[in-house]
């Protein structure tokens, strides 16, 4: 990922941060260090317990737990930008679905980013073709639609018209012996990548 590419993420960050009322982690002289301060506060709160809370329609997750979406309005372009653990990959299930797929609804789970038509992992490192990264709830047969990332970022995109339409969203993080493709949560640092006896791209932001 490029650097401008890179701090537009920590941007649009930011912006999702500033929706979600969680600004005072955000020092005006270092976004960077803002962000990590947001993902840390996060943890610090589902340490302890199952974590539950009411998902907006644009929002950042960094724990895992149990989130609701219920539509008080029309709500036309959603998503959920979910991160873990460089050594984790993320395990996304949708329940309780109430939407009408006739009328234009959707709820679609991405393995991996997409910000401003670039996506992350980038189709030259991913090991799955780009269709195959999306998971979509209106071309599901089940009540249970669930998808795994193949890294430690996933996204859910959402569309929903009526009213007091929405749904569940789980969330659980897994142990990935062998990361590959990685968003990092902290600015600074140090990661030591290991990809033994496999011949593949992989990449570090």
């Amino acid at each position: 990922m490029s650097a401008a590419l890179r701090s537009q993420l920590l941007l649009c960050l930011i912006s999702l941060s500033t929706r979600t009322g969680l600004t005072r982690y955000v020092e005006d002289d270092d976004a960077s260090d803002g962000l990590y301060s947001l993902l840390l506060a996060q943890k610090r709160e589902s340490e302890d317990f199952i974590f539950r809370r009411p998902l907006r329609c644009l929002d950042m997750l960094a724990n895992e737990g149990y989130f609701t979406f219920v539509a008080s309005r029309p709500q036309l372009a959603c998503a959920a930008f979910i991160i873990a653990e460089p050594s984790e990959v993320i395990s996304v299930e949708l329940s309780d679905v109430s939407i009408d797929c006739t009328a234009g609804d959707f709820i679609k789970i991405f393995d991996g980013w997409v910000l401003k038509g670039e996506k992350f992992p980038s189709s030259f490192d991913h090991p799955l073709p780009p269709h195959e990264r999306y998971t979509d709830y209106c071309s599901s047969t089940g009540p249970l639609v669930a998808s795994q990332s193949s890294q430690n970022v996933a996204m859910v995109f959402f569309r929903i018209h009526s009213p007091e339409s929405g749904f569940n969203l789980a969330v659980k993080k897994l142990h990935n012996p062998l990361p590959c493709n990685i968003m990092s949560q902290s600015p600074e640092g140090s990661f030591t990548m290991v990809i033994p006896h496999q011949h593949r791209n992989c990449s570090f932001s």
